[in-house]
Parts: structure tokens; C-alpha cells; sequence
């Protein structure tokens, strides 16, 4: 539920640029993101391509776990401007992202000891392990990235996110160009590590720049009060990460190779939507150049952001629709052919785009046990639904778990918004 907020800060965070660089830059990282994904797939068969990807999953989806508490209490401290110990938003969120930075660690480094292991019992693994070794090392810069990203989006910063994303998608497309045809899969890999890297650099710089802070504020110890309510929301974030990439790891485990690759070029294509529609949404509920109202919106304002979530996601995701086949003819076969999983992957996105206003608002709010069961019921449902269908529909069964969990939670969530009080009061057991 941490995903997709708007801040609710008195001082405006209209952005100095123009709006048309502003779109330039989003489109120019939507460019770059189908770009990558098809330097990939054109260099590697399709199963080298699911190998590779299924890296991805390794990083992001543990990622997800690592950084999952200490997302959702940062969102809710930037968005509804809850005053934590009298600390500022900028320090508290570099000494949450110290704290979350070395639970990462700590799981890189037991991976680490697991692969070394596994090197020395089951030496066919090798070159598998060389391949997923890049990955394991950037779990620390991925979660950082990510957890500093959410921050960003959450303080209306979305453009943050897609400047970081260039530094993963370069590195991606160098180390494409440099290969030798006989280069092995840790190479690509390796060039993963490379851009996670630069992209944490880049998270941490924007970050600093959006919520400024000194290195002394940054060093204190992280107060009593924070903790209690960051770890309160620990099994959020876990069914939040659930959610996310449960289906992926299932399909990750259960699937051949060539199903995951399938899956990760309709995924990273539709992803643009993300990247692009809060540049084009002109309405009460944009994210990028205008601050939403201080306070809970009032019933009136929260229909006119929902009409206008789906108008927008919807110019958006609906020519992608028409020019699905076109789109996919890109990547070549048998890429070509999944323009159903493509299909339900831009649903996912516009489901979320629609919902961006309701989740919102209920992060302002924060009611745990409703949040905690849109979420859980959500994860559930995705994950059930991946693991039943897998093994028939592969990819396409991943992709619709998807849908089902983000139609979901973000269902639940304007159910939500329209059963609050006509001002949006705070249900009486609001943690």
C-alpha cells in the first residue's frame, strides 16, 4: 500500500522544470527500458534470457522483503506528516535506510556463505552460481535504490525514480554492446551489479536533494517510538512483498526458463506506464508538479481524483492495448505471441494508476487491521492463483495473479476512501 502516495505537505513541491522536459525525461526512461529488455533478448536465447531474469527476481523480490516495514512507515510519515521524535523527514528516512541497508547486507552475506557452500558440494552448479553471484551482491544497492525511490514517490518525486532507472537500463545496454558473442551470462549479470550500484548513488543524491539532512541528524540512533511502529507494520510489508513478486518467484521455480523470460518482456514493456502516467495526469490527483491538499480530501475531491486516475490511465494504457502485437513484433519470437500476458500486464498497471488517489488516502488515514487485510487478502489471492496455474499456463497464469491481487488491493482501497466520513475523518481506531 506504499506504493503510488502522494505527499501531503504544506510547502509545495511544484517542480522547478517544465512540464514538456519533464515528459522528455519519462519518455526518454520508458525508451530506454524497452530498449534494454530487447538488447537482452536479442543477444541471448530464451532460456539464457529466463536465467537471466529470474536474477532479477533474486535481487528485487528479496529486496522487497528487506526494505518492506521501513517503506510502508516512511510512506505513511511523508504523506500524512506524522512527526516522529521530533526528527525531520530527511534524517529519519537516512536512519531507516541505514537500518534497512544493513538487514540487506546481513542477507547478502548469508547468501554469499550458502553459494560458496553450494560451489563446493555441487560443482555442476557452477555456472549457475556464477550467474546469480552479481545479483546476491547487489541486494544491498537494490534495496537502497528502492527503498530511497519509494520515498521519493511518496514526496511526489516520481521523476526520481525513472532517473534512477536509467543507470540499471545503460549498464544493461553497455554491457550488451561490449560482450563477445561467447560471453557467459555472469558478464550480463555483472553489468546489473554496475548499474545497481550507480542507481543507489543516484537515489541517495536525489534523495538528499528532496529531503535534506545533515550527516550528525543521520547518525543518531533511530528513537523507541519509531521502531514499535516500524516493526507494527512488519507483516505489511511482508504480504506487500507477497503481492509484488510472489507469483514471479513461483514462476521463477516452477517454470521452465523460457516461460520467465516470456513473462519479463511483457512486464518490463508494460512498466512504461508507470514511467509516463503521472506526467500526463493534469488533474487534482497528479503527482509530479502539484502537491495534493493538506488533510484528508473531502468525499467531493476523492471522486474527482478517481475520475480522473481512470481517464487518464486509461488515454494511456488503451492505445498500448491496440498496439500490443506491433509492440511485441519488436523482441521477435516467441516474444511475439504473448500478447495476452502482455494484455494483463498493462491491467495491472492501469488498475494501480486508477487506484493511485484511494491508496493514498488510506495511507493518510492508516487504519492497520484495513490495510492489512487488503493487502494480505490480495497477496493471497495472487500467490493461490499463480500456484495453481502455473504448471498448466506458465507465464500467463503469473501475469493474471497479478491482476487479481492489484484489482485487489486497489478495490479494497476505494472501497475504503467512500466509506470514510464526508471530510475523510480517520476511522476511531486509527493506529
Amino acid at each position: 500500500m506504499a506504493e503510488t502516495v502522494a505527499v501531503r505537505d504544506p510547502t509545495p513541491t511544484s517542480a522547478t522544470h517544465s512540464w514538456v522536459g519533464e515528459l522528455l525525461l519519462r519518455v526518454l526512461g520508458a525508451a530506454l527500458q524497452v530498449a534494454a529488455t530487447w538488447a537482452v533478448v536479442h543477444a541471448l536465447t530464451p532460456d539464457d534470457s529466463g536465467v537471466y531474469f529470474r536474477g532479477f527476481v533474486i535481487a528485487l523480490g528479496l529486496s522487497a522483503l528487506m526494505r518492506g516495514k521501513y517503506e510502508i512507515y516512511m510512506a505513511h510519515h511523508i504523506i500524512g506528516r506524522r512527526a516522529a521524535c521530533s526528527v525531520s523527514t530527511g534524517a529519519l528516512l537516512g536512519q531507516l535506510a541505514r537500518r534497512m541497508l544493513l538487514r540487506a547486507s546481513f542477507l547478502c552475506g548469508v547468501l554469499l556463505v550458502v553459494t560458496a557452500d553450494l560451489d563446493i558440494q555441487a560443482p555442476q552448479l557452477q555456472a549457475v552460481l556464477q550467474t546469480y553471484l552479481p545479483f546476491v551482491l547487489a541486494l544491498p544497492f537494490v534495496s537502497l535504490s528502492s527503498f530511497l525511490g519509494e520515498a521519493l514517490r511518496a514526496g511526489n518525486r516520481t521523476l526520481g525514480v525513472v532517473l534512477a532507472a536509467y543507470a540499471v537500463n545503460l549498464s544493461i545496454l553497455l554491457g550488451v554492446a561490449l560482450a563477445r558473442p561467447d560471453a557467459s551470462l555472469a558478464f550480463y549479470s555483472w553489468a546489473f551489479l554496475c548499474g545497481s550500484v550507480v542507481a543507489a548513488g543516484v537515489a541517495v543524491i536525489l534523495a538528499r536533494r528532496a529531503f535534506p539532512a545533515t550527516w550528525a541528524e543521520v547518525s543518531e540512533p533511530v528513537c523507541r517510538e519509531v521502531l514499535e511502529a516500524v516493526d507494527a507494520r512488519e507483516w505489511i510489508g511482508v504480504a506487500r512483498a507477497a503481492l509484488l513478486w510472489g507469483p514471479l518467484c513461483i514462476l521463477s521455480i516452477s517454470a521452465p526458463a523460457a516461460q520467465m523470460a516470456k513473462y519479463a518482456v511483457a512486464a518490463r514493456t508494460a512498466l512504461i506506464v508507470d514511467f509516463l502516467v503521472p506526467a500526463l495526469n493534469l488533474t487534482d490527483s497528479r503527482e509530479t508538479l502539484r502537491a495534493a491538499p493538506a488533510g484528508a480530501a473531502p468525499r467531493r475531491l476523492r471522486l474527482s481524483q478517481l475520475v480522473g486516475a481512470f481517464g487518464y490511465s486509461s488515454a494511456l494504457v488503451l492505445p498500448l492495448l491496440i498496439f500490443a502485437s506491433s509492440t511485441l513484433a519488436l523482441f521477435g519470437e516467441p516474444y511475439d505471441s504473448q500478447q495476452m500476458v502482455y494484455a494483463l500486464l498493462l491491467s495491472v498497471q492501469w488498475a494501480n494508476g486508477v487506484g493511485r488517489a484511494a491508496v493514498r488516502h488510506a495511507v493518510v488515514l492508516w487504519d492497520t487491521r484495513r490495510i492489512g487485510a487488503a493487502v494480505g487478502s490480495g497477496a493471497v489471492a495472487a500467490v493461490l492463483t499463480c500456484a495453481l496455474g502455473v504448471g498448466r499456463y506458465g507465464a500467463l497464469a503469473a501475469a493474471a495473479a497479478s491482476l487479481i491481487g492489484a484489482l485487489m488491493v486497489n478495490g479494497l482501497a476505494i472501497v475504503m476512501a467512500f466509506s470514510d466520513g464526508p471530510a475523510g475523518e480517520p476511522p476511531s481506531e486509527s493506529p
